[in-house]
C-alpha cells in the first residue's frame, strides 16, 4: 500500500532540490547547494524573515553571513525573493 505525504493547512508543500534548481536556471541563475538551500527555507517560510535569522539558520548547513547575503541578493534581482526595508537597521 503506497503511503502518502499529508499537507497540513496553511503549510506549503516542500519542493524537491531538483525542482528549485530548474527553477533557479529558468530565470538565469546558476544551481548552488548554498542558492538552492537559502531558496528552500524561503519556501518554507511562514512569516517574514530577517538577512540574520536566515543566516543563524543557514551556519547549521556551513554557509557563512556573506554567502546567505549574496544568495538573498542574486535572488531579490530575479523576483524569487522580495527585500522590505523597514528603515530600523537594526
Amino acid at each position: 500500500m503506497e503511503k502518502r505525504k499529508t499537507q497540513r493547512i496553511g503549510e506549503r508543500p516542500r519542493r524537491a532540490p531538483s525542482e528549485l534548481g530548474a527553477l533557479l536556471r529558468s530565470v538565469g541563475l546558476r544551481k548552488t547547494a548554498p542558492r538552492v538551500a537559502v531558496l528552500q527555507f524561503l519556501a518554507q517560510a511562514k512569516t517574514p524573515l530577517s538577512h540574520g535569522a536566515i543566516a543563524e539558520e543557514m551556519a547549521v548547513l556551513g554557509l557563512d553571513r556573506a554567502t546567505v547575503h549574496r544568495n538573498l541578493m542574486d535572488l531579490v534581482e530575479v523576483h524569487l525573493a522580495t527585500r522590505t526595508d523597514l528603515g530600523d537597521h537594526v
